[in-house]
């Protein structure tokens, strides 16, 4: 009998909206300048990886928000009371792989793994499995990004990714699953082992408390050991009981005397079951997907309790209270306490300072330097950072230092050259520098606003921020060219219009000037472009251990130093000149013009194999997963100078 495509339209609906929902979001983060995607928002693996990171070192993954952990939750839950619904209703990666598996079978190329080889296959899900669960739980670094066939694509295989790796993924999902039947599902995804650690449930239920009570009576096992023991436990009972040991009462069940034996629902099995061969279903691949029950041509002869809408009625519910519990209870990326704390808390001497709208927070790495930064200031005692919100509150003890304090050590200052490319023979003969307060400025976001605005006007060359109540801006501008009383009109408007991506954009505003502000400082526009020249300078090679007496500099015209994508590939030049032997140091400085400086040995190398080095088609860069290539995008001039150090 020849099987339809699709005969269960309720869950192909489902998929589809999935599907459309996704691409979607894609197109739309593609065309909208203001808007980019959250493609992690619902995945349930990273908010359970997250949990996990969160109870064994106090620190949720990336930009994990509480609505992730709570659909993992859920999902938890679903799979040990119901069953592995997600895998077949909602799971892109398993709706890609199914689709492509009917390919295969239209095209007479597909079969399905059975016997010794299908059950020692299955134990490479639980592999990745660990080696996610694991890494994840000890850095709060989502491992799984570096080859995930999902996180890959959407996120235009991203600087989390592993490009081979991710490649390698979709071809087991697509390639694979054309051939072999659920080939990523049942051999490589972690999320399907993961839920399968769930529906073992009365085997690593009792792990998991043994484990718990060990922690409560003071021994401490590593998660390590609890991790293997689960994910082993798992891998086990799949591969030679080939059924696990749930709790779950929603299993498809056969009437056997209504049975006709026709095979017609091992036929539409998605997932290579022998429905007919079986009752209760209690194969460890079942997700409940119903497409044997919806394809069985006798009526009530395939059942499962609930009826046929128990999985999309259980998906609904599941999904609603992970939305709603997610809302009510906010989980901080990271909450920690350090120095006098506890006994500041017993004084009831610590207070908070709440910051909303942190543009520089947005995942634990950010969270975490956040929190590297706030150490170092004496009286500041605790951080809670929400890294999907970008907000954060502050513990502080009041006994030591005030608010204000508090909200000087989190500003960051600092500094916008807007008129950029203006040579020295075109510029004014001096700027003068205009310092007012800004009430409502704060952050990187409010900066960016507070630029285009400037922008519209050519006598302004430039502003920076300073700490202060309000935010203090300096603006350096031409006198001939604008006036103080100019300035207030420029920043204190309803609302303006830019372009981003071609397309315009209106961002409402609400700042206001302190007072009328003062003149402080005039000064030439060399000075100001020495002043606002963004250096870079990064030693290797050993070069602190060197004598200074022998190193030797070279210095080429490096006209394109302030351009922004060049400042953000600087880290690849000096990676690339550290393999020169020789080379010592990589700084960038403003004489009357910008130059790089590299300082090298001379006994090691010298000026022509420096430039030699410099002009290279391809950049050798050094990174966490070896060395790799990168087209060089750095230009110099031709001629170049050399002077010692000293």
């Amino acid at each position: 009998m020849k099987k339809k495509w699709f005969h269960n339209k309720t869950r192909m609906i489902i998929q589809l909206l999935i599907l459309a929902l996704i691409v979607g979001t894609l197109i739309v983060g593609a065309v909208k300048a203001n808007y980019t995607p959250d493609m992690e928002k619902y995945c349930p693996f990273g908010g359970l990886m997250s949990f996990g990171s969160k109870l064994n070192i106090g620190t949720m993954s990336c930009a994990i928000s509480e609505t992730q952990v709570f659909i993992g939750l859920g999902l938890a839950l679903m799979i040990v009371l119901v069953g592995k619904l997600f895998c077949s209703w909602i799971c892109p990666v398993g709706t890609v792989s199914e689709w492509f598996n009917k390919i295969g079978e239209r095209l007479g190329v597909s079969f399905t793994l059975k016997g010794v080889l299908d059950r020692i296959l299955r134990f490479g899900k639980y592999v990745l499995l660990f080696f996610a669960a694991y890494i994840t739980m000890g850095s709060s670094e989502l491992w799984c990004k570096k080859f995930c066939p999902y996180f890959g694509p959407v996120s235009g295989f991203n600087f989390d990714t592993v490009l081979l790796l991710s490649l390698l993924a979709m071809g087991a999902v697509i390639i694979g699953s054309i051939f072999i039947k659920k080939f990523w599902c049942k051999y490589f995804c972690f999320l399907g082992a993961l839920s399968n650690v769930f529906a073992n449930i009365l085997i690593t239920g009792p792990i998991i408390l043994v484990y718990v009570i060990l922690l409560l009576v003071g021994v401490k096992v590593p998660i390590f050991w609890l991790l293997l023991v689960l994910v082993a436990a798992t891998a086990l009972t799949e591969s030679l009981r080939f059924k696990f040991f749930s709790i779950s009462p929603f299993k498809i069940r056969r009437s056997e005397s209504s049975c006709t034996s026709c095979s017609v629902c091992d036929i539409n099995c998605p997932e290579g079951i022998d429905v007919s061969k079986e009752d209760p279903i209690t194969h460890p691949d079942c997700t409940l997907c119903l497409d044997c029950v919806k394809a069985c041509p006798v009526n009530d002869t395939l059942k499962v309790k609930g009826g046929r809408w128990m999985p999309l009625v259980v998906l609904v519910i599941v999904v609603a209270l992970a939305l709603i519990l997610a809302k009510q209870f906010p989980m901080a990326t990271l909450s920690e306490r350090w120095g006098t704390y506890e006994q500041a808390d017993s004084l009831n001497t610590v207070e908070k300072v709440i910051f909303e709208d942190l543009s520089t927070v947005q995942c634990y790495g950010s969270a975490k330097s956040m929190k590297n930064k706030m150490v170092r200031f004496k009286g500041i005692v605790g951080l809670d950072v929400w890294a999907s919100k970008h907000k954060a509150a502050v513990f502080y003890d009041s006994s030591t230092m005030t608010e204000t304090d508090v909200k000087r050590a989190v500003f960051a200052p600092s500094k916008y050259n807007i008129q950029k490319g203006v040579a020295l023979a075109d510029a004014p003969e001096k700027l003068v520098a205009y310092r007012v307060g800004v009430w409502e400025l704060w952050d990187g976001n409010d900066n960016a606003d507070v630029y285009r605005l400037l922008m519209k006007n050519k006598g302004v060359y430039g502003f920076s921020t300073e700490f202060g109540e309000p935010v203090y801006v300096i603006i350096y501008m031409d006198p001939e060219k604008i006036k103080a009383a100019e300035i207030k009109e420029m920043i204190e408007v309803d609302e303006y219009e830019y372009v981003q991506k071609g397309e315009t954009l209106t961002k409402k505003l609400h700042f206001e000037l302190e007072n009328e502000g003062e003149y402080v400082d005039t000064l030439s526009y060399l000075d100001y472009r020495k002043l606002f020249f963004s250096a870079y300078d990064r030693t290797f090679n050993n070069y602190r251990t060197k004598n200074k007496e022998d190193i030797s500099v070279f210095e080429v015209d490096f006209l394109n130093a302030e351009n922004s994508t060049v400042i953000r590939k600087m880290s690849y030049l000096t990676s690339h000149m550290s393999f020169e032997p020789g080379t010592l140091r990589l700084r960038t400085e403003f004489t009357d013009h910008p130059v790089l400086q590299v300082y090298f040995m001379p006994d090691s190398t010298n000026a022509d194999n420096i430039m030699m080095h410099l002009e290279k088609e391809m950049l050798t860069i050094m990174t966490r997963d070896g060395v790799k290539e990168d087209k060089n995008i750095f230009k110099f001039e031709k001629s170049f100078t050399v002077k010692p150090l000293k």
